[in-house]
């Protein structure tokens, strides 16, 4: 009955066509076609720092380029430094003078000191002498004391004092004395220009056995006119040409030009040397044309000198940054009217000073920027930079408000090109033909049909590349095409110019002569006959075809939502259940050990089987709340822990998927010898398999390589997608479930991903 009423509609509506009933309804020219725009944003840091070593600069987020870097340095001073004294050594051994007493003669030396020169102001740490001791429990003390200008001696003014630290040894060695752990002072010392002395003092209660070493070089020392005096009653009057061997652990005050110390800053793996700036202790670094692509939020930037001395500094940055990126847009495209375009950019602001940027094609004219936070649109084109002689867009910090949406229109003209359609006049079943020459400029042209009734701009008939020659389009006219005026519309754009061009034809219908013979009721009644017959198989056809196209949107959501279901994944072998690999999707590790030598155990009760063939069989095990799949295939058993149970589509892939792993591991398998990283491979197996990449964290294809694959709207909507999420959350990769339902895994939104998973324009971030 359905099959009679749906031949009796295609009937009248033929009847209607050929008698050329006019559609009220018949449609307009205007189609919107989706593109993509290039935008740069533009951004300067900018920062003081104060006594620092090293410089760390912060960035909001990632992937920008470091275009240029302006530092001023000012105060450069070293940082602590160790600066030797008195260390020379000789081949003949150091000499040893010592503190020691003994008893009943009271032979003594009590104490040892050197003079302490201090040329500026000094922040002095603590010293390290080179010596060595007996095996005493004996303290003595290390001091810095005043200096007697008279006798170049130590006087009585004790400026610092500690334990001193030196162990018992038979050979000399260095000891750092830290004027930091004082009893009374927790801090280094500050010094003023002048003399002192190190002094290394015991008192009356040595014992006998307490020896004290301070090695001396009195052969050719470093500084010979320093003062050396040792304690016997009293300190004797110092003596020239000797110096116990010492080191001094400072800072100074003294201002550094940064090219008299050859100051160099680090950036990128490359040294750039610091100029001296106008004043005593400044300097000036100016990088213009860096192109440095920074991958993370900090810039480190070592600070480097002579010797790699530690340098502090004051100092202050200015870094300007720029970024390219995506935004979606549509073209509308009217015959006999203006080209309408509308971007949406994405804008987030990252620092104070902060523009973002578009060249608009020099074409376009009546250009609108607006803006919306939370209520209606609203024009801010007065408050932007339009240049019309570079043909810029400029949105500055100023106008730009957090959380704010932003749109652009703009008209250009249609682009004129040339429809070379020399006849006129067409018949039924003839190959119709007709050529473009391209603009200037190469595009995509897409060619539809209206036919007399206003229908066709549904669908187009065909889509071309263009180039500098002839475009030819083809087309042959159906043997029921109605009888009329039809329109060929091309539409032309190339993502930044657009136009259309229509020309018309006729289709003529050869005149037949009125005459009712009786070969024609036959051929009538046959050609009914024909219609009713392949109306019935058009149907079945019909409903083939939908059960094929359900049956494959099954499949796709079946494959999203086993894998999220899926949580482990193990390959053991069958025969001693001795576990070779094993995959956590759920972030959680598991004793897989333990596992699979309880499925062995209990592999003979409590199991479904789901299918048996000549080498293989699949079980089913439902423990606690988890669904135990075992597929096993000659020596191998393949284990998968899901929440739910599989669908077929599923079972037929983790078949697959054991027959592989037997393939390329089953030798590997029978002579298993406890190695479980000959097996390391099987992860390439899985993902080719179960598609596990919609559980794993993904990045996506580089800037500059992805603006050279072609993609389609929808793929490209995606891409958007992604990367407007990573940058939006300041990551450098995303899951599936950011940009899609995972809970509904709708199979169009699958198959999209899929197939950029295919292209490798999302590819696993590891």
């Amino acid at each position: 009955k359905r099959i009679v009423i749906f031949v009796t509609i295609l009937l009248v509506i033929s009847l209607g066509l050929n008698l050329r009933i006019p559609f009220s309804y018949a449609q307009e020219n205007e189609q919107i076609f989706h593109s993509n725009f290039v935008f740069h944003e533009y951004s300067e840091i900018f920062d003081v720092r104060e006594n620092i070593s090293s410089l760390n600069i912060e960035f909001p987020e990632m992937n920008w380029n470091i275009t240029d870097i302006n530092i001023n340095f000012t105060n450069i001073r070293l940082g602590s430094e160790v600066k030797d004294i008195e260390t020379m050594e000789f081949d003949t051994g150091l000499v040893d003078n010592l503190i020691y007493r003994q008893n009943p003669t009271n032979k003594k030396r009590l104490g040892l000191a050197v003079q302490l020169e201090i040329q500026e102001p000094t922040t002095l740490y603590g010293v390290f002498i080179r010596g060595r001791k007996s095996n005493t429990s004996d303290i003595i003390h290390f001091q810095i004391r005043g200096y007697d200008e008279i006798d170049n001696k130590p006087n009585s003014t004790i400026y610092r004092s500690v334990n001193l630290n030196m162990s018992y040894s038979l050979d000399q060695h260095w000891y750092y004395q830290n004027f930091s752990l004082s009893a009374n002072q927790s801090n280094p010392i500050e010094l003023q220009t002048g003399n002192y002395s190190l002094v290394m003092i015991g008192n009356e209660s040595l014992s006998n056995v307490a020896q004290y070493y301070w090695s001396v070089n009195d052969v050719n020392p470093a500084v010979p006119n320093l003062h050396t005096s040792e304690f016997i009653d009293s300190w004797n009057s110092g003596i020239t040409n000797t110096s116990f061997l010492h080191r001094l652990h400072r800072k100074t005050e003294k201002i550094y030009n940064p090219q008299d110390i050859n100051i160099t800053a680090e950036i990128g793996g490359k040294e750039y040397e610091i100029f001296n700036g106008a004043s005593l202790g400044s300097g000036l670094l100016e990088i213009n044309d860096l192109s440095y692509f920074l991958n993370d939020t900090i810039l480190h930037v070592p600070i480097k000198g002579n010797n790699s001395v530690q340098f502090i500094f004051n100092c202050s940055y200015l870094v300007k940054l720029t970024s390219s990126s995506f935004s979606e847009g549509d073209i509308k495209v009217k015959k006999n009217s203006n080209i309408k375009w509308t971007i949406l950019p994405q804008i987030s602001r990252i620092s104070n000073k902060y523009s973002f940027e578009f060249n608009f094609p020099k074409e376009w004219f009546n250009i609108v920027v607006y803006r919306k936070i939370g209520g209606p649109w609203e024009n801010v084109t007065s408050f932007v930079d339009i240049n019309n002689d570079e043909k810029t867009i400029t949105i500055p910090n100023s106008v730009i408000l957090n959380g704010s949406n932003w749109k652009i229109e703009a008209d250009s003209q249609n682009a004129e090109f040339n429809i070379n359609f020399p006849i006129k006049e067409w018949e039924r079943g003839q190959s119709l033909q007709f050529s473009i020459t391209d603009p200037i400029i190469n595009g995509e042209f897409i060619f539809f049909l209206i036919n007399p009734a206003g229908f066709g701009f549904e669908e187009p008939i065909d889509t071309k590349e263009g180039s500098s020659g002839e475009i030819v389009f083809n087309y042959s006219i159906p043997s029921n095409a109605i009888e009329g005026t039809y329109s060929v519309f091309i539409y032309w754009n190339n993502q930044t110019h657009a136009g259309v061009q229509s020309e018309e034809f006729t289709i003529l219908i050869p005149t037949i002569p009125f005459s009712i013979d009786p070969w024609i009721i036959v051929l009538v009644i046959f050609i009914v006959s024909a219609i009713f017959s392949f109306s019935l198989l058009s149907y079945r056809g019909i409903k083939k075809l939908r059960g094929n196209k359900i049956e494959k949107a099954q499949k796709v959501y079946n494959q999203c939502i086993d894998i999220l279901n899926l949580d482990y994944l193990m390959v053991t072998d069958k025969k001693s259940g001795l576990n070779v690999y094993t995959q956590s999707l759920t972030g959680n590790k598991i004793d897989a050990t333990l596992i699979s030598g309880f499925l062995q155990a209990i592999h003979s009760f409590g199991i479904e089987l789901m299918k048996v063939e000549d080498r293989s069989q699949t079980i089913k095990l439902e423990y606690q709340n988890s669904i135990i799949i075992m597929s096993e295939f000659v020596n191998l058993r393949l284990i998968l822990i899901m929440k739910e149970s599989p669908s077929r589509f599923f079972l037929y892939a983790i078949d697959d998927l054991a027959y592989d792993i037997f393939k390329n591991y089953g030798d590997q398998i029978q002579a298993f010898n406890g190695d479980v990283h000959d097996f390391d491979g099987i992860s390439e197996l899985i993902k080719h398999h179960l598609n596990i990449s919609f559980v794993s964290p993904l990045r996506v294809l580089k800037t500059e390589t992805l603006a050279k694959v072609r993609l389609n709207q929808s793929e490209r909507s995606y891409v958007n997608k992604a990367v407007y999420f990573m940058k939006v959350n300041n990551l450098n990769h995303f899951f599936i479930r950011d940009i899609i339902s995972i809970k509904e895994c709708n199979p169009k939104d699958v198959e999209i991903i899929l197939n950029l998973l295919s292209k490798k324009i999302f590819h696993p971030s590891n």
